[in-house]
């Protein structure tokens, strides 16, 4: 995980991008390289860039993964459930908050995503915002395969949901609506609760890695 400034977001590379499920399809995974901190960012002058040929989804990908965003896992507990196994998690990093009254936010379910039934049928979720200690669990919850939460990652809230441990803050919701947009589906949540811890500093996504900003 490599630091990030926003002074020198351009000085980066991306090399062959592979797909993963859960987090936002902008996004590509590549490696960073190292990041020059006391540097300026190149001049572009975009007048003069040439036009793309491309107008399709790999290139759209390729420029939406220049923006940066932080990283959040979205839990869940199915209350019938008796095993460890109903309690869900999945990494998302297209959280958006909507609106200050009532307070709303929203991220995308992937439609093919083989979770989509438990996320889209989730009455209430909670959203966990990532500290930059905790790229190796956002790995691990963005996997393809079973979305249980191991038992070590998360506690209970004040509303009876998971949250992550450590976690910078996270979101109490109860799903507000649902609303297809072309291969995903946003879910929005009303806010019933939420938490900050003091202090902590985010976990970043640039460009299809895991980095810290300095702020």
């Amino acid at each position: 995980m490599q630091a990030l400034t926003l002074s020198t977001l351009w000085k980066n590379a991306a090399s062959v991008p592979i797909w993963r499920e859960t987090l936002s399809p902008f996004v590509l995974w590549a490696p960073l390289l190292p990041w020059n901190d006391t540097s300026n960012p190149p001049e572009t002058d975009l007048h003069n860039v040439p036009p793309t040929d491309l107008l399709d989804a790999a290139s759209f990908r390729s420029l939406m993964s220049q923006f940066t965003t932080g990283v959040c896992v979205v839990s869940t507990l199915r209350k019938e459930a008796e095993s460890t196994n109903e309690i869900a998690g999945i990494t998302v990093n297209s959280l958006v908050s909507v609106s200050l009254d009532p307070l709303l936010v929203c991220w995308s379910l992937q439609n093919q995503s083989s979770q989509f039934d438990l996320w889209s049928g989730a009455t209430d979720f909670t959203i966990s915002i990532l500290a930059e200690g905790q790229a190796e669990l956002a790995k691990r919850y963005a996997a393809r395969g079973s979305s249980a939460l191991d038992a070590g990652d998360y506690v209970t809230s004040p509303g009876g949901l998971p949250v992550i441990k450590g976690a910078l803050g996270f979101i109490e919701c109860r799903q507000w609506s649902l609303y297809q947009a072309g291969d995903h589906t946003m879910v929005f949540g009303e806010v019933i609760g939420l938490s900050k811890a003091p202090d902590a500093k985010p976990l970043g996504f640039f460009r299809g890695d895991f980095c810290r900003i300095i702020t």
